[in-house]
């Protein structure tokens, strides 16, 4: 991302910046891949806990590896966030960067709803993603 897309690293700072800075605050991570949202994150909120979930388990050794130092602070599972078991109020924010996307309306309400019980209190849900302006666009798009 960082190599092929302009202004990732403004985007991924900016995602960050979202995440209110709270100590101890405990983040869900939908499709974290190598985990350059955490890498921002952490900047701000250093004592934060994260449960990252990815599909792809070379992806999370090498977070794993870049965040050698925050081991007790990250929680790694490789799986589908979809059939991954959330903890009732687990989480104050859960974030998903670039990966909605790639599923459909159905898919995505129901993980929306899964979200929103993981989500303790007032918790925050951010997703930075991809979108349509239109659903005749998203047909389109589908369909290409």
């Amino acid at each position: 991302m960082k190599n092929n897309v302009n202004e990732s690293a403004a985007f991924y700072r900016e995602e960050a910046r979202l995440v209110p800075v709270t100590t101890g605050i405990r983040i869900l991570d939908l499709g974290c891949r190598t985990g350059l949202e955490i890498g921002e994150i952490f900047k701000l909120n250093s004592t934060a806990r994260v449960t990252g979930i990815d599909l792809s388990e070379k992806m999370l050794e090498i977070l794993r590896s870049k965040y050698k130092d925050k081991n007790g602070d990250l929680n790694l599972i490789a799986g589908s966030y979809f059939e991954v078991e959330l903890p009732l109020e687990g989480f104050d924010v859960a974030i998903s960067v670039q990966s909605m996307h790639h599923f459909g309306q159905e898919q995505k309400l129901s993980l929306y709803r899964k979200v929103f019980r993981s989500l303790a209190g007032n918790g925050t849900y951010i997703e930075a993603d991809y979108v349509v302006g239109t659903a005749i666009e998203e047909m389109e798009l589908l369909n290409r």
